[in-house]
């Protein structure tokens, strides 16, 4: 299946995306703005991308990081996403062995109970003074769980705003 994406004002969409498991709502990826942005703040470092979505933020981070760890729960994003990733991409379909990494990019569901447990796994994962970026923060549920992780996140305005912190 050819994947068709769509430029929009804030992001990507494909025409082939059958929609997120649990919701069916198509996906949606980061800005070209954004995308910049997150290159270069993990420029260099090994990064955990929880979300591979359309990959549109998986290889934008591969451009410029030493090595990203994309995670995604859905096989249609394995079965029509993986093969289209950089080559210092490893996919994995669960978080359980995703190694210890400088940085991390949550995008995935934007639930706030699903945005905390995110964190959470972000926080055993990424050194002490590694960065985490979210994106969608512009979303109450996404704000709210950055706002209540323990973590100083501050806000960047983007197309779909962005929260950075640093881990102490």
């Amino acid at each position: 299946m050819k994947l068709e994406l769509i430029k929009m004002p804030s992001g990507w969409s494909a025409t082939t995306d059958p929609g997120e498991p649990g919701t069916g709502k198509p996906r949606w990826s980061i800005s070209s703005v954004e995308a910049e942005f997150i290159s270069n703040m993990f420029r260099g470092l090994t990064v955990l991308e929880i979300g591979t979505g359309l990959g549109i933020s998986t290889n934008a981070i591969a451009k410029k990081a030493k090595h990203v760890y994309t995670v995604d729960i859905d096989s249609w994003v394995r079965d029509n996403i993986v093969s289209k990733l950089s080559d210092n991409v490893t996919f994995f379909s669960s978080i359980k062995k995703v190694p210890i990494v400088d940085a991390a990019f949550i995008d995935g569901l934007h639930s706030y109970d699903q945005c905390l447990k995110d964190i959470k796994e972000c926080k055993r994962l990424v050194k002490k003074g590694g960065i985490i970026i979210l994106h969608d923060a512009a979303m109450p549920s996404v704000l709210k769980a950055a706002n209540e992780s323990g973590i100083g996140f501050y806000e960047v305005v983007t197309p779909c705003g962005l929260a950075v912190g640093w881990l102490d």
